[in-house]
């Protein structure tokens, strides 16, 4: 009689083990049943199955991000052919006006060439950016010489246009790419002597123990505030703008790659870029 309450025991505990085992892969079929619907309730029991359905959750987590981040890309991909196509369009009609016009003024449609050329060549660095197809390897970069090599490629611009460049940058020194920082600097002066009314540029630098800040301030009138934000985005202009909406964006780029980061406000006498780099 002992004998088969003993086997009947034991016949009872391994029903009882097999049918909690089904109801769990049952549970774990149901948690990814309820993760396709986008329900993210994280499972709260604590048993064998646990580290599986953790696993699982995370898994399946990962997928939606990466599926999400494709999606994005794609979306962003689509978007920057079309602004593309556009930037493209507008010299490319112009040049066509005058042809069918029979107005082939040779100035005018080497402008128009040129514009194209710059178009081809900002495109080409945010290409290179993008794909890492340039080596980015930092070595020590005096802030100062980036400035001055900006303000010495962009000097007739800022001659012609009567602006006073007024420098405080000192000896600060950073880990950085010189090329790149000179591009980032070039793009945001750029800005600055294009907005109407610029006469004065002061170029700032200040440092403490956590990073090193880069001040790029003018005095021409400031930006919109529902603009700030958008002016970072790739082929964002305004209307009136000869622009292509590139050089800002790749700006941030440059200053992201180097674990910065950038933003714009408004002061009493105009815009202020500050770049920050960490240290």
């Amino acid at each position: 009689m002992i004998y088969i309450l003993w086997l009947l025991s034991i016949l009872g505990v391994f029903c009882w083990l097999k049918f909690r085992q089904r109801r769990r892969i049952q549970e774990l079929t149901d948690l990814i049943d309820q993760l396709y619907q986008k329900d993210y309730q994280i499972p709260m029991k604590q048993d064998d199955f646990s580290q599986l359905e953790d696993q699982i959750y995370k898994l399946f987590i990962e997928l939606v991000e990466e599926k999400e981040k494709v999606q994005q890309l794609s979306q962003d991909q689509s978007q920057n052919i079309e602004d593309i196509a556009h930037q493209i369009k507008t010299p490319i009609t112009g040049m066509l006006f005058a042809l069918e016009n029979d107005k082939t003024d040779p100035a005018t449609l080497s402008q128009q060439l040129n514009r194209l050329n710059d178009l081809s060549n900002a495109l080409l660095k945010l290409a290179s950016l993008d794909n890492n197809l340039e080596s980015f390897k930092l070595s020590p970069v005096h802030l100062r010489e980036v400035v001055d090599y900006a303000l010495d490629i962009l000097s007739d611009e800022i001659e012609d246009h009567g602006i006073v460049v007024d420098i405080n940058i000192g000896e600060a020194v950073m880990l950085g790419h010189f090329n790149w920082l000179s591009e980032a600097v070039i793009n945001i002066l750029k800005n600055a002597i294009n907005q109407e009314g610029t006469r004065r540029i002061w170029l700032r630098a200040r440092e403490n123990p956590i990073y090193l800040e880069l001040s790029i301030q003018d005095d021409g009138g400031g930006i919109a505030e529902g603009k700030q934000k958008k002016i970072f985005q790739r082929f964002y202009k305004d209307p009136d703008s000869k622009g292509f909406g590139i050089g800002l964006a790749m700006a941030k780029r440059i200053v992201e790659k180097h674990q910065g980061q950038i933003s714009c406000r408004n002061t009493d006498q105009g815009a202020e870029f500050i770049l920050q780099f960490y240290k």
